[in-house]
């Protein structure tokens, strides 16, 4: 595989390098009674809220928020080990996350398992066009703002972003899906 070294990848948090919904329905089992509980694999929504009915919204984001939630987050599957290989090869990463009240606990997510200089380099923006960078990896469907974007969107694969063509990867198709997807820039 051909890398330009210093390539920007833009790393977003939730979704991506967090496992965030298997967070979740542990967070959400671990409040017991009866409660719905949508499966990761059949959210169709990218705000995991939309998933569920409209009287349990305020409690899903209340488990969202409360403290404790992010730095329980198991790492998406192969996520460590990617990164790492990025790393060794020349790219410069940088994770890129929506600000908000949880941002010190996510960072010191990263921190732990990431390492610090990943952690100490995370950027909080509400909107994404803002980084600068070559390619953003993001689970969110349509991670576009005030500007037109300077990097490359490529879809994380989730399943509520299924329907959408256009170039995804997960951590655990990176081998095979990366190089092909950077003959399309």
């Amino acid at each position: 595989m051909s890398v330009v070294v210093g390539q920007r990848l833009l790393i977003d948090l939730d979704g991506v390098l967090a496992d965030f919904d298997l967070g979740f329905v542990r967070a959400w089992q671990a409040l017991g009674g009866e409660r719905p509980l949508v499966a990761p694999a059949a959210r169709r929504h990218f705000h995991l809220c939309d998933d569920y009915p409209a009287a349990w919204r305020d409690a899903v984001t209340a488990t969202i928020m409360q403290p404790g939630f992010y730095r329980q987050l198991p790492p998406m599957p192969g996520a460590q080990a990617v990164l790492a290989q990025l790393a060794r090869q020349g790219y410069a990463l940088t994770v890129c996350t929506s600000p908000g009240p949880s941002l010190a606990e996510r960072q010191g997510w990263l921190d732990e398992h990431f390492g610090p200089a990943l952690a100490a380099s995370m950027l909080a923006l509400a909107d994404k066009t803002l980084a600068d960078g070559d390619w953003l990896i993001d689970d969110n469907p349509h991670p576009y703002g005030a500007q037109p974007p300077r990097w490359r969107h490529v879809l994380f694969d989730q399943p509520y972003n299924r329907h959408l063509p256009g170039p995804r990867v997960s951590w655990l198709n990176w081998p095979t899906h990366w190089p092909l997807i950077q003959t399309l820039a």
